[in-house]
């Protein structure tokens, strides 16, 4: 027992010399070359949020991954669709197949704030959005019940067609501003008198009307403006279905006219040739009577 414990604190006693010699080697490293360097992540600007993180193959704010698979399938789903998340307020916009995709799945609901091409990109409930309410079973302009896969509102004939090009924005006309252009210029621009006066008596409100009165005018207001601004589009189309029959028309009445002149030329053209050919045959018979000198002698009575 004695002779075991004695070679256990000789082993011990020399483990702790080794590392006194260590110690004492590594001090004077330290004192030659200096402290050691302690390797610093680089940091980098997150591509998907733009969170300022360290490069460790993600990102601390969203957890993206920054491998090129993952940035090109981001890249892929990127979209003129947005949806508010104060968690992640700096996250790309998507495509509609994405919001439709959300939809599906319970993440996007009717009081969920969107914006897209649907909505000139300003911020709007799901359940008002254009092309996004009647995945959610609403009409976005009467808030009808509609099936999801329905073309348009029954009650109210509103459009669910939505633009599905991910490089569209939907972006209104830009108009110049008052005081930022000539009079004359800012009269060209304008909106036609009707549309603002029938905006301004839409949204109209009694001075002391309560919330429930100024958000049910809103509502009217958003109502009425889609429906004139569907009324102008459906004139359009019409006035441009006319002008196309009125076009085909007089083609067919040109072509019809063409075919009749180069008819009536042809004809013309027939007629003196044939002139032309009887005239020269009598011509020549005329003159191979005179040439052989048989001229017919006179008859007397």
């Amino acid at each position: 027992m004695t002779d075991a414990s004695n070679g256990y604190d000789l082993a011990t006693s020399e483990e702790a010399g080794g590392q006194s010699v260590r110690a004492a080697v590594m001090e004077q490293a330290i004192e030659i070359a200096g402290e050691m360097p302690v390797p610093v992540l680089r940091s980098l600007v997150c591509p998907y949020c733009g969170t300022v993180t360290e490069d460790s193959g993600r990102c601390s704010g969203c957890a993206g991954r920054f491998d090129p698979l993952s940035r090109q399938a981001t890249q892929n789903q990127m979209g003129p669709w947005s949806i508010r998340d104060d968690r992640q307020s700096h996250r790309p916009g998507c495509t509609y197949q994405m919001i439709a995709r959300l939809v599906g799945q319970g993440v996007i609901g009717a009081e969920s704030i969107l914006r897209g091409p649907s909505t000139r990109q300003f911020w709007t409930l799901a359940r008002d959005t254009p092309g996004v309410a009647h995945l959610l079973g609403v009409c976005h302009s009467c808030q009808a019940v509609v099936k999801p896969d329905a073309f348009a509102c029954p009650s109210c004939h509103a459009s669910f067609t939505v633009e599905r090009d991910r490089q569209h924005l939907g972006l209104g006309p830009s108009r110049p501003l008052p005081g930022q252009g000539l009079p004359e210029v800012l009269a060209l621009h304008a909106e036609p008198a009707s549309n603002v006066n029938q905006n301004a008596g839409v949204v109209s409100t009694p001075i002391g009307a309560g919330a429930e009165a100024i958000g049910g005018a809103q509502m009217s207001s958003k109502s009425g403006g889609q429906t004139t601004q569907l009324l102008a589009d459906r004139q359009q189309v019409e006035e441009a279905a006319r002008l196309a029959k009125r076009w085909k028309k007089a083609w067919e009445s040109e072509r019809k006219r063409a075919w009749v002149v180069i008819v009536a030329s042809l004809c013309v053209a027939t007629v003196a040739l044939v002139y032309a050919v009887m005239i020269g045959v009598g011509a020549n018979e005329t003159d191979s009577v005179v040439d052989s000198g048989q001229i017919p002698a006179e008859v007397d009575e």
